[in-house]
């Protein structure tokens, strides 16, 4: 490929992808560059992304103003993104916040209620021992529980489709898509050339890294990003109970005194590729799993996640959701990508090299706009934005 780009974005995950589309708009010649999805993870040898997955939540209210603030925005955009791709890819289905005790130590539900108030956040205040368990019959919560329940935009994304929604955009705005991974980074004087696994040189004035875990990795300076190796579980559902639950909110819920999980989070029944609905679990655990290397990403995508972790979900779902009737399990690995100050770092590594990655487990919901901060970054070749540069600043190891 003999064509030089005034960009390019590397990695096609939910904020590059995302800042491809922005840059593109801009008039500038982008190439977004990062392969697509494995066909068997099992034995795929390359990177892994996270973003293989048909529901994760969006919502405005969260206990760090910031988050709400930038889930906000994004959600705002995807009317926009979805009549312009044609592809639909948010499930406005609600948010349930749930504390089983919203006085105790360390719980921030009050915190997010006063952040959802100060964000204008359309939601109620309901308890379990009034009508909590009317509104939903299906649910279990523990009678001293308090719950947000916010309505609005909130509810699930696709980040499968969402990522191809954003690419479709960018497309008809002039981008190049480049299915291909980046093995390093080289300078001179004109810019940056991204050489891809298969050897092929690209060339770019500028660069943004968004290639999530892998993103420090292509630095000479490697950043302080933390991987965490988890689980989620997948409830495979018969038609019946999809219809029983079809008014299933998007749910977290934080757990008091449980061994293994500190919180979990969940999805409605949606359909995923296999053409079977499944019900998503995932989970904070009390003790983390960290993966350091590349080899060590690719060895726990080949697996099938940590048994324990997996059973601890099951049981907190079937708790949660009592007589729920499921045709299989199945547990999957993913890796969520935290930063020294659990915020996205989106900065200028030196005059030619941008980074946006971190998703510290909210950026689904808002890397529309993530993506939209890191392209306008790259644009004006500085900060430019709302807020303050230093909340996103890259740390090193």
């Amino acid at each position: 490929m003999n064509q030089r780009f005034d960009v390019a974005v590397i990695g096609n995950g939910m904020i590059g992808a995302a800042a491809t589309r922005y840059l593109s708009a801009a008039g500038l010649r982008v190439a977004g560059i990062g392969p697509g999805e494995p066909a068997q993870w099992q034995h795929h040898t390359g990177v892994f992304a996270s973003h293989y997955d048909q529901g994760r939540i969006t919502r405005i209210i969260d206990a760090d103003a910031l988050w709400g603030l930038l889930g906000k925005r994004a959600i705002e955009a995807y009317g926009e993104i979805e009549a312009r791709s044609g592809i639909r890819f948010h499930g406005a289905a609600s948010c349930l916040h749930v504390s089983p005790d919203p006085l105790a130590p360390g719980d921030t539900l009050l915190q997010a209620e006063q952040v959802g108030r100060d964000l204008n956040a359309a939601f109620t205040i309901e308890r379990a021992d009034e009508g909590l368990g009317e509104i939903f019959p299906f649910l279990h919560f523990p009678n001293s529980a308090m719950a947000l329940w916010e309505r609005g935009g909130a509810g699930y994304v696709n980040p499968r489709q969402l990522v191809q929604a954003q690419l479709t955009i960018a497309t008809q705005q002039g981008a190049t898509i480049i299915p291909e991974a980046v093995a390093r980074l080289t300078t001179d004087a004109h810019g940056v050339t991204a050489t891809t696994t298969t050897g092929q040189p690209i060339q770019a004035g500028k660069v943004l890294i968004a290639a999530g875990a892998y993103s420090g990795w292509l630095l000479d300076r490697p950043l302080d990003l933390r991987r965490k190796a988890v689980t989620v579980l997948l409830a495979e559902l018969p038609p019946g109970e999809v219809n029983r639950l079809r008014a299933l909110p998007s749910i977290i819920y934080r757990l008091d005194n449980h061994p293994v999980l500190a919180s979990i989070y969940s999805v409605p029944p949606l359909v995923y590729p296999d053409g079977k609905t499944y019900l998503k679990i995932g989970g904070t655990l009390r003790n983390t799993h960290y993966v350091h290397t590349a080899a060590e990403i690719q060895t726990w995508f080949h697996g099938d996640g940590d048994p324990i972790e997996g059973d601890a979900l099951r049981h907190v779902l079937l708790a949660m959701l009592p007589g729920l009737a499921v045709t299989t399990f199945q547990s999957k690995p993913c890796v969520v990508t935290y930063t020294a100050h659990d915020l996205p770092y989106i900065d200028q590594i030196d005059t030619a090299i941008y980074v946006a990655a971190g998703g510290c487990g909210s950026a689904a919901k808002s890397s529309n706009e993530l993506g939209r901060i890191a392209a306008r970054m790259v644009e004006k070749a500085g900060w430019d934005y709302d807020l303050p540069a230093e909340r996103f600043a890259v740390r090193y190891a």
